[in-house]
């Protein structure tokens, strides 16, 4: 039994498949599950068992038809295209799809590389975060150090030995933190992998596989040295005088000049402080800003990729158009007569409301240098289910046809440009009429108006769509059963079908990014608003004994930390339409799709998460700042 229908049915070994036709039935049992290279993927609709010679004879005589698979291995993997120019140039047996190589490697990126680029991206941002992490925690920590390091520098110990001294506590925080990583990748790593090696099998643990990893995480660990020995100079700027003087830190340059509370009337006087902090120390405040943007564009970008997926609009990357129901037909010597015969039924079918039928063959298409590539092309009316073109529009006429964007590249071809096709004995020039996004097939497709090659037919399909009161799933019960052995497929369940598993992995992955980006605000949070507390202990202590309250100074702390926060959603948002939109089309462009459009839910993207995202901040800071109400004002002021 293949991997994919244990993962998709459940099934465990011993369990029991019934094969059934009309005169035949027989059980057998699962003995086995086959890991297969070629057909593993969900983006393939074939599939193949194993059984014994004998229950294939049994079979054989019984009922179905015979496909033949000829497959070859070649030395020099770089001549794959030149052996297969080749390959169909003769007269070898040539009808079915071909499947080479590149095309089994892109199928399944698909389905674990769309995830694995998903991981790395969350990954390098992580790493951002982590630096600017840093940065705040060794600010916070020189706040609150502030007259000690002055101290330290009056009694005439070197500024080198000070750095020396911070330094040497970050390196052991950061060996600890990097292996403790090491560690806890090695416990975690089968949780990440599990689904790939499932499909493509688990790597023996070689002495290799440990090395890499930890010089990976060896390089981190310099990384964040590096990054401590910079931010450690600004040990050069604390003055030991000014530091026992006052145990408030350089002050920051006011951008904005003084502004008076009596110009904003209707401001109330916490928002007035709050907002007005901001801009006066706009440079302390653009770290926590980055922090909460990079957040927000970690979250956005999985949510809009994961609902993009989702969509039924998605379909028309995979090179078909939106339609109810599709009708796939096994290749055979006798296809055509069951082609005619569902389409003479569909035709006569009053809960039909339109359908196309397609049938695609194999045909050669002269490239620049002369040579012929084989291509496969779908023939049939492409107006009546519409694909969406990323540029140009629908064949018009036999002298017109349309390329998918991975064909169009490799033919360097655009919208206007000509080029030859064998058809039968003869060629024909015609016109690309338009280019369109496929990642079926190898993503190297096109379709024409033009009569069906009947000698190297490749497969038949059917697109239809019932009328707007008939019930697609009765319809589909129905066909099923009326036109066996062709496979029904109800549109929906298709794309279910084909990127199920891919979506299942991704919302994993989705609700690892929320986890870990809201914790990471909390904790930043946390950190800015314990190096502000500490920076600003004095000040505070002022404005109670003006009669500010308690709860006035958790007012302003709130404002500011929302204000950041919104601003953040704000730049994060649009960060995750320009930036993450390009990742997701240069991701895109190696698997066909280069424009695939980011869909994103309204509620979940612009309502619910922000303010989630929002309550987080403001919880985080009134509980650090409640802790105010412990400290004396006559201390804060003496102090």
């Amino acid at each position: 039994m293949p991997i994919y229908y244990m993962q998709q049915k459940n099934l465990k070994l011993g369990d029991m498949v019934l094969i059934q036709t009309e005169r035949f039935k027989r059980e057998f049992t699962i003995v086995d599950f086959v890991r297969d290279a070629q057909m593993n993927s969900a983006m393939v609709s074939s599939k193949r068992f194993v059984i014994s010679r004998e229950d294939f004879a049994v079979l054989k005589e019984n009922g179905g038809d015979i496909e033949y698979l000829i497959e070859f291995r070649l030395t020099d993997l770089s001549k794959l295209s030149d052996f297969s120019s080749n390959y169909f140039s003769s007269n070898m047996p040539n009808k079915g799809p071909a499947i080479d190589y590149s095309l089994i490697t892109l199928l399944n990126a698909l389905t674990d590389g769309m995830i694995a680029i998903v991981i790395i991206i969350v990954s390098l941002l992580l790493m951002v975060i982590a630096l600017l992490c840093l940065r705040l925690t060794i600010a916070a920590t020189m706040e609150e150090d502030y007259q000690e390091i002055g101290v330290m520098k009056a009694i005439g110990l070197p500024t080198l030995d000070i750095k020396r001294i911070y330094l040497a506590k970050y390196i052991v925080i950061s060996a600890l933190a990097t292996l403790c990583g090491y560690l806890l990748s090695l416990l975690t790593m089968n949780l990440v992998t599990a689904n790939i090696s499932l499909y493509l099998g688990a790597v023996t643990r070689s002495l290799i596989s440990y090395v890499i990893p930890f010089l990976a995480v060896g390089l981190t660990f310099c990384i964040v040295v590096f990054s401590c020995r910079a931010m450690l100079r600004k040990l050069n700027r604390i003055s030991a005088v000014e530091s026992l003087r006052s145990s408030i830190s350089m002050k920051s340059k006011n951008p904005i000049g003084r502004v008076q509370l009596s110009r904003y009337k209707y401001v109330g006087v916490n928002v007035f402080l709050g907002i007005e902090d901001i801009f006066r120390r706009i440079t302390l405040y653009t770290l926590l800003f980055f922090v909460y943007a990079l957040n927000v564009f970690i979250i956005m970008v999985p949510l809009g990729l994961l609902h993009t997926l989702q969509m039924p609009s998605f379909i028309s990357y995979l090179g078909v158009g939106q339609s109810d129901i599709r009708i796939d037909l096994p290749q055979s010597a006798n296809t055509l007569q069951p082609f005619s015969q569902i389409t003479t039924a569909l035709n006569n079918d009053p809960d039909i409301e339109k359908f196309s039928p397609l049938i695609t063959s194999r045909y050669k298409i002269q490239k620049d240098e002369g040579i012929w590539e084989s291509v496969n092309v779908e023939t049939g009316d492409f107006t009546i289910f519409p694909l969406s073109y990323m540029s140009g529009s629908a064949p018009k006429g036999t002298h017109e046809l349309v390329l998918s964007a991975l064909l169009a590249k490799d033919l360097n071809k655009k919208v206007n440009d000509t080029l030859v096709i064998k058809i039968g004995e003869g060629q024909m020039k015609m016109r690309v009429s338009g280019i369109y996004q496929d990642i079926t097939n190898g993503g190297r497709t096109a379709k024409a108006q033009i009569p069906y090659d009947s000698k190297n037919v490749i497969w038949h399909v059917i697109a239809l769509d019932v009328k707007p009161d008939v019930s697609v799933d009765e319809k589909v019960d129905q066909f099923t059963e009326a036109f066996y052995p062709a496979k029904i497929t109800h549109l929906k369940s298709y794309l279910t079908q084909t990127l199920g598993n891919t979506i299942r992995q991704l919302q994993v992955v989705t609700i690892f990014a929320i986890v870990i980006s809201l914790s990471i605000t909390v904790l930043v949070t946390s950190l800015f608003l314990k190096m502000l507390l500490a920076k600003e202990a004095t000040q505070l202590a002022m404005l109670r004994s003006l009669g500010f309250t308690i709860r006035d100074i958790q007012i302003q702390f709130l404002i500011r930390m929302l204000f950041l926060g919104g601003m953040g959603i704000i730049i994060g948002t649009v960060g995750t339409v320009t930036i993450g939109q390009g990742l997701v089309h240069a991701a895109g462009s190696f698997m066909g799709a280069p424009k695939i459009n980011l869909e994103f839910n309204p509620f979940l993207t612009y309502v619910l998460y922000p303010l989630f995202f929002l309550a987080m901040i403001s919880m985080t800071s009134l509980l650090n700042t409640r802790a105010q109400n412990k400290h004396s004002i006559a201390e804060q002021i003496a102090k």
